[in-house]
């Protein structure tokens, strides 16, 4: 066999033995979603990140990187079965069900109870890198992302709820991005509010998913109080009747909601796993616990719907619609102490020059995971159609993942990618 040598022929020679490979007709393209990056685009990138871990480093935030793969398990425990459809997962070869990182918050609050006897709290940890997700219904927001923000563990004090807001709104401004808006809301006062009610945690949460549509006023009620109804979420469930239901309802007996809906899912798996049709096995078993653990009346339910409706319908400038959601409290004879905090954070972020004149209250707002419980906030722009960051405080995440109590705990994140196309520089 001849070899060229390395050394002696000029450079030229080299480049006329190439030959430019004919095109192909079968060439395999990228997936929907994915994307490539050029070496000038990598830079302006790069130089964004650095600018934004400067950011974070001066509020305290240390780095941390988290595996890209982690259990499939780890995003469904208090996420919520609407992420189960968003997210790239598959059966790796040692048969663990696994999946591509949707987000930070969860691995982030693994880290910590895997590590916990060894962290001091409060802890804040920054970071930055690639997250997946995948969206049947919208495939062009589907694929990968980066995702920048940072968490802060441990703390339940006011001035933790003003400082993530800070930094928050300082990503923006860092950045030289103008015409951004946020919104704020809090999902504690629609618990105060539905306290009186008495409605089960299965009926909060099915209102809190449906506060965006409750914005319609109390004419959004029967036809939401309909689907309760088809959920099992009211109705009589007084241990007798269908003895498939009787014999599960044993078989969760003493159990909590997330050691039953292991319970639940293995059984469905081994039983039932080529009979789901289009739903997941996760959106099965909350049908399933929903309805052996028994039901709110209707009467309940309707009453909840009604007042998250008065609720949701509030938005506006901060300090009226503190005034209306103290009176929509008031109607229900509910505790004001949840206002009474929002108020006081509302008041030291609007203070701050780089939020003022840009927060509205909405508490028709709904972030994507079901970890959330207390403040919560997006960021929106009106060249991108979807948030361009937000986040809040999600104190029961660490019980959710096994964690002996609740840690309080908070935090948000960007879509740097979006930050980008908006000519973030």
């Amino acid at each position: 066999m001849f070899i060229w040598p390395l050394f002696g022929y000029p450079r030229t020679v080299h480049l006329l033995m190439y030959r430019q490979p004919a095109q192909s007709t079968d060439t395999v393209s990228r997936l929907q979603g994915m994307r490539d990056l050029s070496e000038e685009s990598w830079h302006h990138k790069i130089g964004l990140q650095d600018r934004l871990r400067n950011l974070l480093s001066g509020y305290g935030y240390r780095l941390l990187e988290t595996p890209v793969l982690e259990p499939t398990e780890l995003f469904l425990r208090k996420s919520g079965g609407e992420l189960a459809s968003h997210l790239y997962s598959f059966t790796d070869a040692g048969s663990n069900a696994v999946s591509l990182r949707p987000e930070f918050t969860s691995p982030i609050m693994r880290h910590y109870l895997e590590n916990a006897d060894k962290i001091s709290l409060p802890a804040r940890w920054q970071y930055c890198g690639p997250v997946f997700r995948f969206d049947v219904s919208h495939p062009e927001a589907s694929g990968q992302f980066t995702q920048v923000g940072g968490e802060l563990i441990g703390s339940s004090e006011i001035t933790a709820d003003v400082e993530l807001l800070n930094l928050a709104v300082g990503v923006s401004t860092q950045l030289g991005l103008d015409g951004w808006s946020l919104q704020l809301a809090d999902l504690e006062i629609l618990d105060s509010l539905l306290d009186p009610v008495g409605v089960s945690a299965r009926a909060r949460s099915f209102i809190i998913q449906n506060m965006p549509r409750l914005r319609e006023g109390r004419s959004a009620v029967p036809r939401l109080l309909e689907e309760g109804r088809h959920l099992h979420l009211v109705g009589g469930s007084n241990g007798n009747g269908d003895p498939e239901d009787v014999a599960l309802r044993q078989a969760v007996h003493g159990l909590d909601d997330a050691q039953a809906r292991s319970v639940l899912l293995g059984l469905l798996q081994w039983n039932s796993a080529d009979q789901l049709g289009q739903r997941t096995p996760e959106d099965v078993v909350e049908r399933l616990l929903s309805k052996i653990r028994g039901a709110d009346s209707e009467e309940n339910l309707r009453r909840g719907l009604e007042l998250a409706s008065d609720l949701a319908a509030i938005k506006g400038e901060p300090g009226q619609a503190v005034e209306s959601v103290r009176k929509t409290l008031a109607s229900a004879d509910a505790n004001q102490d949840a206002v009474d905090r929002l108020s006081e954070v509302v008041g030291l972020i609007s203070s701050g020059p780089d939020a003022r004149g840009r927060m509205v209250l909405d508490f028709g707002l709904v972030r994507g995971m079901a970890y959330y419980n207390g403040v919560i906030f997006e960021v929106s722009h009106p060249g991108w159609p979807g948030a361009l960051g937000g986040g809040g405080r999600y104190d029961t995440l660490s019980r959710a993942l096994g964690g002996g109590e609740a840690v309080p705990a908070l935090g948000f994140a960007y879509n740097l990618d979006a930050l980008i196309s908006l000519g973030a520089s």
